[in-house]
C-alpha cells in the first residue's frame, strides 16, 4: 500500500489505453466465463446423480434403428428390473423449427415410475386423464409456461421423422428439481403406431429401471449378450452415458469452447503484455530517475508488477461482474433455443478460475517487461535527460 499512489498515477498516464485494455480485458473474461458455465451446465445435464439407476437399451448399430418391442418382456424378467418403459422419439416441431424441445412417444403408465426422481410434483387427477386420453399429453410446467399452455389446451405436433401431426391434449403438467427436466412433452406410444403402422411392434428405444445401482453394470452386460445373436441387436448404457451420446450429436462441444477459450486466453496475454511493454518503455527515464533516489530493483520490479496485475485485476473483476449480472438473460436467452441449458448458471469454480487467469495474465505479461527495464544499467536511463 506505501507505493499505491505511484503504482495507479503510472496505471492511468494514459487514461484512453487504460480504459480501451480493461474493457477488452472484461468482455474477454465475460466470454470466457459464459462458455465454460455452459460446458458446466451440459456436463451436469449429461451426469445426473439421480439417473445412476437407469438404463436405456437401444440398436447396436444406431440411434435411428428401431428394435422389437417383444424384447422388453424379457427385460421385464430380470431380477435386478424394477419397471421398463418402451419410448420413441418423435421430434415433432411446434409452430416454428426455432420452438425446439423434446417430444417422446412413450408408454404412459411407467413415466412416473422411471422418472420419479425428475418428475416430483404432479396432480394424481391430471395424470389419471392422460392415461385414459389417447390423444392427451403431460408437459413439463416450465414448458407449459413458456408457451402458456394450460389443462385442457389443444397441441398441434408437426412430424419431422414420421408422417404424423398429432394433436394432443394438454392433460396434466408436472415441476422436477430442474428446469431441463421440464422441457419434455410425453404423449402415448400407441398413438404413434396408429398414425405410422409400419413401425407397429418396434421402438426406439427401452429406459428400463434397475432395482439398485449396484446392479446395473450386471444388467447391462447381460441384456446385451442375450440379444448379441438376434437380427437386431443391442447396446445398453447408463442414462447418463446416452445422453452424452446424444449431446454429441451436436458436435464436439467441449473441445470447441476449449479451443475458443484458449484462444481468447492467449489473445488476453498478447493484449496485456503489449500495453505493460509500452507503458513500461515510455518510462525508461522515469525507472532510472527511481534507482538513482534510492529504490532497489526489487522495489521498482514490484511496482511495475503490481501495476500490470492491477490491470489485469480490473479486467476481470470487471468480467466476471458482467457475467454474474448477465447470468439470468444469458439462462433466458440460451435456454429458450436449447432446452438443456434451461439450468445455467455461473459456477463460482468458474469465477474464481477467471479471476486467477486474470492475475495470472498480469502477471506472466509484465514480468518480461519489467525485468528488464530494472536491469538496464541507470546511465543508459538517465542519458534521455
Amino acid at each position: 500500500m506505501k507505493y499505491l499512489h505511484l503504482v495507479l498515477r503510472s496505471l492511468f498516464r494514459s487514461r484512453r489505453r487504460t480504459l480501451l485494455t480493461v474493457a477488452f480485458l472484461a468482455v474477454s473474461v465475460f466470454l470466457v466465463a459464459t462458455l465454460q458455465s455452459i460446458l458446466a451446465t451440459l456436463d451436469g445435464f449429461a451426469n445426473n446423480p439421480n439417473a445412476a439407476n437407469r438404463v436405456a437399451v437401444r440398436h447396436k448399430v444406431s440411434l435411428t434403428n428401431l428394435i422389437p418391442m417383444r424384447y422388453q418382456d424379457w427385460i421385464r424378467q430380470q431380477p435386478e428390473v424394477e419397471a421398463t418403459m418402451a419410448i420413441q422419439w418423435f421430434g415433432g416441431i411446434y409452430q416454428d423449427p426455432r420452438n425446439f424441445f423434446a417430444n417422446f412417444a412413450a408408454e404412459p403408465e411407467p413415466i412416473v415410475r422411471i422418472f420419479r426422481e425428475e418428475i416430483v410434483e404432479y396432480t394424481e387427477s391430471e395424470f389419471k386423464d392422460f392415461l385414459r386420453d389417447r390423444n392427451g399429453c403431460i408437459v413439463g410446467k416450465s414448458l407449459a409456461d413458456k408457451f402458456g399452455w394450460k389443462v385442457g389446451d389443444v397441441v398441434t405436433l408437426q412430424g419431422t421423422i414420421f408422417p404424423m401431426n398429432p394433436r394432443l391434449t394438454v392433460r396434466g403438467t408436472w415441476k422436477s428439481k430442474r428446469q431441463a427436466d421440464e422441457q419434455v412433452l410425453y404423449f402415448h406410444f400407441k398413438l404413434l403406431e396408429e398414425g405410422v403402422p409400419r413401425i407397429a411392434g418396434r421402438v426406439g428405444s427401452f429406459w428400463v429401471r434397475a432395482k439398485n445401482a449396484d446392479d446395473v453394470p450386471r444388467l447391462i452386460e447381460r441384456i446385451d449378450r442375450h440379444f448379441s445373436d438376434a437380427l437386431e441387436p443391442t447396446q445398453s448404457e447408463t442414462e447418463n452415458a446416452f445422453q452424452l451420446n446424444f449431446l454429441k450429436m451436436m458436435g464436439n462441444i467441449a473441445a470447441i469452447i476449449h479451443s475458443i477459450t484458449g484462444a481468447v486466453l492467449a489473445a488476453l496475454l498478447v493484449v496485456t503484455a503489449n500495453t505493460m511493454a509500452m507503458a513500461i518503455r515510455e518510462r525508461t527515464t522515469e525507472v532510472a530517475v527511481f534507482r538513482a533516489m534510492g529504490f532497489t530493483s526489487l522495489q521498482v520490479l514490484g511496482i511495475l508488477m503490481a501495476e500490470g496485475i492491477l490491470l489485469s485485476l480490473m479486467g476481470g473483476v470487471g468480467g466476471i461482474a458482467l457475467a454474474w449480472l448477465g447470468a439470468g438473460a444469458i439462462q433466458q436467452g440460451i435456454g429458450s433455443v436449447i432446452p438443456w441449458l434451461a439450468d445455467f448458471a455461473i459456477p463460482t469454480e468458474t469465477l474464481l478460475f477467471c479471476l486467477h487467469a486474470s492475475m495470472g495474465l498480469g502477471l506472466l505479461s509484465t514480468l518480461v517487461p519489467a525485468w528488464r527495464a530494472v536491469r538496464r544499467p541507470i546511465i543508459e536511463g538517465l542519458r534521455a535527460l
